[in-house]
C-alpha cells in the first residue's frame, strides 16, 4: 500500500514524536509498503524559528493555513493516510473521502484546556487551539491509542464508537538492552560523574505531569536514610525550570543533583545499565517509554501508582503515590537498601520489556492497514 505519513511541524522540535514517526516509517517500509512522509515546513516560521512567542503564531500560519493546501496535493498518491499525532487532528476535515487513521499518544493538552487538570492552566488561545484539535478528533474515522488509559480518554471525550479505536502500545526504541559494564563505563566517562556513589536517574522534561519538583522533594527526603546519603540524582532531558533550580539551591542539593540535558540513545542506554534505579514519578503519561527502556537495560524502576505506568511496568516495578513525597521516599529507600529486591526487579524488568518490541508494534500497524 501507499501510506502517506503526516508528521509534526518542523519548528515544534518534538523529539520523541519525531523519533516515533521515524520508527513507523521505517517499519512499514520494511513490510513492503510505499511510504511518503510529509510535515508542515517552516515558511513564515523561518522568520522566527521557535515554538514560543511570535514564532508560535507564525507557526500557526504554516500549520493551519499553508500546510492543508500542501497536504491536499499529496492525497491522490496515497491509499491510506496516517496522522501520527493527535495534535494534527485538525486535518481530519480535509480527509473525509480518504482512508486514514489518527495515532493518539495522550489527551493531556486537551484535558487541560477543558479544565480537567487544574495544575496545568491553559491560556484562552490555547483553549481555542485544543478545541479545534478535539473537534477534528471527534470526526476521525479511526483512532489508534498508545495505551488503554489514552483510549479511555479518547472514548470519553470524543464519543466516537469503541470499534473505531484500538490500542497499539508504543515500543521499546531500537538498540536498547544490556551492555557490558566496560562498554557502559567507556560511554559515560565523558560526563565526569563520580562512580563511587549510587546513581538514581530520571528522564523527562519540565512538563507539569513529569512532576520534577516532586522528584526533587522525594530525593531530598531519600538521602536522609542511612546508607543513601551519597546518592546522586542524574537528570536527563530538558533543563530544570527556575522553581526547580531554586529548590535545589535552597536545599543545598547542587552537589548531588546533576543535570546532563539531552543525551544520545547510546549514552542513555549506558546510564540505564550503570544506574542503581530509575525514578519516574509522573502524574500522568501517554505511555511512559523510559520505564521499559530502563527495564530492558536491567535498571530497576520506581514509578507512580497510576495508569498507564502500572500497566506498562506490570509487576516489574515498585510503585508509590507521586503526591506523597515522604512516603514515596520511604518506599524507595526500603527497596534500594535490599540488594535481593533490586536483583528481583532487574530480572522481572528484563522479562517485562520483551512485551514491547519494535517488531510487535510494526506488525500491529501492518495488520491495521487492510482493515481501514
Amino acid at each position: 500500500m501507499k501510506v502517506l505519513i503526516v508528521g509534526n511541524y518542523v519548528n515544534d522540535r518534538q523529539i520523541s514524536i519525531n523519533r516515533f514517526v521515524g520508527l513507523v516509517e521505517k517499519g512499514l517500509r520494511q513490510k513492503g509498503h510505499e511510504i511518503l512522509r510529509v510535515q508542515a515546513p517552516p515558511i513564515f516560521g523561518q522568520l522566527k524559528p521557535s515554538p514560543q512567542g511570535i514564532g508560535k503564531w507564525l507557526g500557526y500560519i504554516d500549520k493551519l493555513i499553508i500546510f492543508p493546501v500542501q497536504l491536499r496535493q499529496q492525497l491522490d498518491w496515497a491509499d491510506i493516510v496516517c496522522i501520527c499525532d493527535q495534535a494534527l487532528s485538525y486535518l481530519t476535515p480535509y480527509l473525509k473521502d480518504r482512508k486514514y487513521f489518527v495515532i493518539c499518544h495522550d489527551m493531556l493538552a486537551i484535558r487541560s484546556a477543558l479544565g480537567e487538570i487544574p495544575e496545568n492552566p491553559t491560556s484562552w488561545t490555547g483553549k481555542q487551539y485544543q478545541a479545534m484539535i478535539l473537534r477534528g478528533l471527534k470526526q476521525a474515522k479511526y483512532v489508534v491509542c498508545s495505551s488503554e488509559a489514552t483510549r479511555a480518554d479518547v472514548l470519553r471525550l470524543t464519543k466516537i464508537a469503541p470499534e473505531q479505536t484500538e490500542v497499539i502500545e508504543d515500543c521499546l526504541n531500537q538498540g536498547y538492552g544490556p551492555m557490558t559494564k566496560e562498554a557502559a563505563v567507556a560511554l559515560v566517562g565523558k560526563f565526569n560523574i563520580n562512580r563511587d556513589y549510587p546513581w538514581l536517574i530520571h528522564v523527562g522534561g519540565g512538563q507539569w505531569y513529569k512532576n520534577r519538583l516532586g522528584l526533587l522533594k522525594i530525593f531530598k527526603r531519600l538521602i536522609t536514610f542511612p546508607g543513601l546519603e551519597n546518592c546522586r540524582l542524574i537528570l536527563m532531558g530538558k533543563p530544570l525550570l527556575p522553581d526547580m533550580r531554586e529548590f535545589v539551591n535552597q536545599n543545598n542539593l547542587s552537589a548531588q543533583v546533576i543535570e546532563l540535558g539531552t543525551v544520545s540513545d547510546d549514552d542513555l542506554r549506558a546510564f540505564y545499565c550503570l544506574a542503581t534505579a530509575l525514578i519516574f514519578p509522573s502524574f500522568q503519561e501517554g505511555f511512559g517509554v523510559p520505564v521499559i527502556e530502563a527495564q530492558s537495560c536491567g535498571c530497576p524502576v520506581f514509578t507512580s501508582n497510576r495508569l498507564p505506568m502500572t500497566v506498562i511496568a506490570d509487576d516489574a516495578a515498585v510503585y508509590f503515590d507521586p503526591t506523597e513525597h515522604e512516603a514515596a521516599a520511604t518506599i524507595i529507600a526500603e527497596n534500594l537498601l535490599a540488594p535481593d529486591r533490586l536483583e528481583d526487579l532487574r530480572q522481572k524488568g528484563f522479562i517485562n520489556a520483551t512485551r514491547f518490541t519494535y517488531e510487535r508494534m510494526i506488525q500491529s500497524y501492518d495488520r491495521l492497514l487492510p482493515k481501514l
